[in-house]
């Protein structure tokens, strides 16, 4: 049995959707876990126990590797009344910058 180019090209490419899909959840469950931690850390609940991606992007790290660099965006209170957004960027495998905004205290 042979495959034509244009049937590999099919193939690979469905093959990189998965990997990015499969990538993508394990990333996400990844900045999940680290921000319920940091909220934690700082005093502050985690809303809906989840994060929401924003922007994914081609970003070189320190070494000069390009990278995926994905943008989650997440909400967090800290007095129970009101929300507040939160930002988490994961580049690669790590998460370089959490970062809450200004919020009351209880």
């Amino acid at each position: 049995m042979y495959y034509s180019l244009g049937d590999l090209f099919w193939i690979f490419l469905l093959i990189l959707a998965a990997w990015y899909f499969w990538a993508g959840m394990a990333a996400k469950d990844r900045v999940r876990r680290i921000v319920k931690t940091h909220c934690k850390e700082t005093g502050v609940q985690l809303l809906d126990d989840t994060v929401m991606l924003k922007r994914t992007r081609l970003k070189r790290d320190k070494s000069g590797q390009v990278r995926l660099l994905r943008q989650y965006e997440f909400e967090f209170t800290s007095t129970g009344e009101r929300r507040y957004s939160g930002i988490a960027v994961l580049h690669g495998q790590r998460v370089n910058q959490i970062q809450l905004s200004p919020y009351h205290l209880s």
